[in-house]
């Protein structure tokens, strides 16, 4: 299916478009969870292709169909099982209630997920918080007192009171009107009486430098340099109080507060040397992937492979692959195991699985988990070769 490529930046309007990468047919959702291999290969495919605005820097897809992503309960995309990962939520809770101080008052999250972080940080801040995702599912157990999900949208009439924070952690990388999205944020933020406004997203900076072409994939429409981002925020009425990045500089951490006496508006951003690199990453991640290819080839010549991780990188690589397919997909998320990974007929197996013994290659798709992943590993006895991507 074909649709017509966007000519207009959506963050600031531009019409001046460079290209940047094309990747034909991907699955359009990667963190849906399917339960059988007719499922998983029935999921919609569409095209990525990547270009920058000229103006502001904002490299999105052209092609990105928001109605192929359905953000339901079927959605899956937590990280929560990992310790690497828990370690930086719960730097991510302190350093922010210390920073803002949080203690003891309400907070806002825009696409909460399972509500897992928002449940965090209001423990961690004795707060009470409202948080609203249309792809929430309630738990067994009822939440705290103080803490509201709703699984919908928000739009400033929900407001009723005052927040001291509204929290939007990986989305905006999901929305394709990211310039109007900004735009509501700022609307939330007013409606709320000023309260430190919290993005995080990936930095493409990490993507590129990196090489990593598996950082590439349908849901996510917006890849955004430091750049970029603090520009369309700008855009959108905001002051950029801090922009730093996280998580072993893979996610850039924002926080913003509503600009005093300005007007929202499309000013450019700086041409950056990052921006000067983004025009090369098209050609040399493709040249990657070939490479890849080869070494899993030989790598895995006498016996099957895998991939660790389920997630997006892992989704991702797996369809990217011309030839090379893995015999399983190993993820620490119980949510994922037994499903199949999306686009394809491989299964999902947790690390205990029987048939993790008789590989003997694992790739490792994020190398911020590789060292807690390789432990794992040693206690349960593998004995083949890992490398990570």
């Amino acid at each position: 299916m074909k649709f017509k490529a966007r000519t207009e930046c959506p963050g600031c309007g531009g019409g001046s478009l460079s290209p940047v990468l094309r990747l034909p047919k991907q699955p359009a959702v990667l963190n849906y969870r399917f339960p059988t291999v007719a499922a998983a290969q029935k999921v919609a495919r569409r095209d990525v292709t990547l270009v920058s605005c000229d103006a502001c820097g904002l490299v999105f897809n052209s092609t990105f169909d928001a109605d192929a992503v359905p953000y339901d309960d079927r959605y899956e995309n937590r990280q929560c099982f990992s310790p690497a990962f828990n370690d930086h939520l719960d730097s991510l809770s302190k350093g922010l209630i210390r920073r803002n101080k949080l203690n003891g008052g309400r907070i806002l999250e825009v696409g909460c997920g399972k509500g897992d972080f928002l449940r965090r940080i209001c423990s961690d801040a004795e707060a009470s918080g409202d948080g609203y995702d249309t792809s929430f599912e309630a738990g067994a157990e009822p939440d705290p007192q103080g803490l509201r999900f709703f699984a919908r949208y928000v739009a400033p009439e929900d407001i009723r009171h005052s927040y001291d924070a509204i929290l939007c952690r990986h989305v905006v990388e999901h929305v394709p009107e990211i310039g109007q999205f900004l735009e509501l944020l700022h609307d939330l933020a007013v409606a709320s009486g000023d309260p430190v406004v919290v993005l995080e997203t990936p930095r493409f900076e990490w993507i590129v430098e990196h090489t990593c072409l598996w950082d590439v994939f349908h849901e996510h429409c917006n890849y955004f340099l430091e750049s970029a981002l603090a520009t369309l925020c700008r855009n959108a009425g905001f002051r950029v109080v801090r922009q730093r990045p996280v998580f072993d500089d893979q996610y850039q951490l924002v926080e913003l507060r509503l600009a005093k006496n300005s007007k929202r508006g499309r000013s450019p951003s700086s041409q950056t040397e990052s921006q000067k690199q983004v025009k090369a990453f098209g050609r040399r991640a493709l040249l990657g992937l070939a490479k890849l290819e080869q070494k899993i080839g030989r790598a895995a010549a006498e016996k099957p492979w895998a991939v660790w991780g389920a997630g997006a990188k892992g989704v991702a690589l797996v369809n990217q692959l011309p030839t090379a397919k893995p015999r399983c997909v190993i993820d620490s998320n119980p949510a994922k195991q037994g499903g199949v990974l999306p686009g394809t007929a491989v299964r999902i197996v947790a690390p205990a699985d029987p048939v993790v013994s008789k590989l003997g290659l694992i790739v490792i798709a994020n190398p911020n988990y590789a060292v807690e992943i390789r432990r794992d590993l040693a206690r349960l006895g593998f004995t083949g070769r890992t490398f990570t991507l």
